[in-house]
């Protein structure tokens, strides 16, 4: 009878051991499986998001690039080689840069001068409500980058200053061969790559 008993209560232990296995596994692939573009509005009817730095000079007209070549070259973690200004209107700069599958991409930040922060909540507001907008968070955790679903240009949103910076791409190569899926989305997660790495430069 002893034997009996004990031989149930190891049978117990083991099956409760492989259900919490088995809840944590469960658990770990829903947290990894998360898109980065699923961004929800924060609690309390607010988008404010708490600031980590001040990016007044991110935010504030100017006649230079916001990124010079070796920034914009360390940015995407390609060499200073790969990285050429293509011009530079009143602060609005164009880059010329040659991915490592040798095709170029040309990439612009500039400033857009709404001058008012009621425009940028509200570009923010509907972005959130629109499904066919992406919307996430910067890695700082403080702002918020939103992607026009056909030109592919993204917007970077702080409800602290009323000025969003603009950062696209083009790909004009008529005579070459049309870029394949991974190209395209390398080309789409470069423009990521500057936004976070514009934030973060400037992070006062």
């Amino acid at each position: 009878m002893k034997t009996s008993n004990i031989f149930n209560i190891f049978l117990a232990v083991l099956i409760l051991s492989a259900c919490g296995n088995s809840k944590k596994k469960e658990e770990t692939t829903s947290t990894s499986g998360t898109s980065e573009t699923e961004v929800k509005a924060p609690a309390g009817n607010t988008i404010d998001l708490e600031q980590q730095g001040d990016y007044t000079q991110l935010y504030a007209p100017s006649e230079d690039c916001k990124l010079t070549t070796s920034q914009l070259a360390m940015a995407l973690g390609y060499g200073d080689n790969q990285v050429e200004e293509q011009s530079n209107y009143q602060g609005s700069c164009w880059y010329k840069v040659t991915h490592p599958g040798n095709f170029t991409v040309n990439y612009g930040i500039s400033l857009e001068k709404w001058g008012d922060k009621n425009i940028v909540e509200d570009e923010i507001k509907s972005g959130l409500k629109n499904e066919m907008m992406e919307v996430s968070i910067s890695e700082s955790g403080d702002t918020y980058i939103k992607r026009h679903p056909v030109q592919g240009f993204l917007l970077l949103l702080n409800t602290n200053y009323g000025n969003p910076i603009k950062v696209s791409y083009s790909y004009l190569n008529p005579d070459g061969p049309k870029l394949t899926d991974s190209q395209r989305e390398e080309q789409k997660q470069n423009t990521y790559k500057i936004a976070n790495y514009l934030i973060n430069h400037y992070k006062n």
